[in-house]
């Protein structure tokens, strides 16, 4: 199995129609069916059921996909390797990562990467959803971030930094006024249960911060009003912020909105013991990383330090 041959192969698999898999592979789409024909005729089987428009993995066509991606995730680190060795400062770097998250940490880190980097081009894959999945299978992303309550098994992962999970709420809401001063907490703490007749507008349990808001539902004894449910921080944050409801978000998530669009809200320290979110760079195991790569780490980290320390 040659690399080029992988994938094409893998390309079918992931568009499951000829003409959108040659149009990801910049070839014509009898070129790409002719080459598929051909191999199937080379090894005797057939790698592919047609329904209708539709190309679906065969059997035998799974197992070879399995071992085409791993030709393929080869071939990209030995690409990695040979341009960071030979060019040391050309390169690209491909990065998945949630939308607010992306606007609150790699949009103020960009110009600090491209005066050492000039040459090399970040390319962002941002997602409202949860992102961790794609590091799993997207052998295209080289660094994945995202915040965690529980570690990655399946992944290699660099901690970038922790900050405080807060309640948002808009300053109009009495309850504010309960609010005390608490050792080990940052924001004045306000007792979660007093707020178990407000609204809440929550991400869902998958997400991190959906996670962890039913833990402390959880810890709580609380059977919360949930007014809404959404992927969305940056909607969960500004509803919470204009009065709909009660949210829980990451402190940066939160001053980063109301930064650039000034609002009566306050967000306040939660739980019974200091709540947190650690950020967390994560890529597929053993999988090299360039030396810029590398760099970026090192930046975003100083700068999170700097805005978290």
């Amino acid at each position: 199995m040659e690399l080029k041959e992988a994938r094409y192969i893998l390309a079918i698999a992931r568009q499951k129609n000829i003409s959108k898999a040659a149009e990801s592979l910049f070839i014509s789409q009898p070129s790409l069916s002719k080459y598929l024909k051909n191999l199937e005729h080379q090894l005797g089987v057939r790698l592919f059921d047609r329904v209708g428009s539709g190309y679906f993995p065969t059997y035998i066509g799974e197992r070879y996909i399995h071992y085409a991606k791993k030709i393929v995730e080869y071939g990209m680190e030995w690409d990695m390797e040979f341009d960071d060795i030979m060019h040391q400062n050309h390169g690209r770097l491909n990065i998945a990562i949630p939308i607010m998250l992306g606007n609150s940490l790699i949009g103020p880190t960009l110009s600090t990467f491209h005066r050492l980097y000039p040459h090399v081009t970040v390319n962002m894959m941002e997602e409202v959803s949860f992102v961790a999945e794609h590091s799993l299978t997207d052998h295209t992303v080289d660094l994945t971030f995202y915040n965690v309550h529980e570690f990655p098994t399946g992944l290699d992962y660099q901690i970038i930094g922790k900050e405080e999970m807060v309640l948002v709420l808009s300053a109009s809401n009495p309850l504010i006024k309960k609010a005390e001063h608490k050792e080990g907490f940052q924001y004045p703490w306000i007792d979660l249960s007093l707020l178990a007749g407000e609204s809440f507008i929550l991400l869902y349990p998958d997400q991190n911060t959906g996670g962890l808001a039913l833990k402390l539902f959880k810890d709580y004894g609380m059977e919360p009003n949930v007014l809404l449910h959404t992927r969305s921080s940056e909607m969960s944050i500004r509803l919470a912020m204009e009065g709909l409801g009660t949210a829980f978000a990451p402190e940066s998530y939160y001053h980063y909105l109301k930064d650039r669009e000034p609002s009566s809200s306050v967000c306040l320290s939660i739980g019974k013991e200091r709540i947190e979110n650690t950020l967390i760079a994560a890529y597929q195991k053993n999988r090299y990383l360039p030396k810029y790569a590398k760099a970026y780490l090192n930046i975003l980290a100083g700068y999170y330090q700097t805005k978290h320390g």
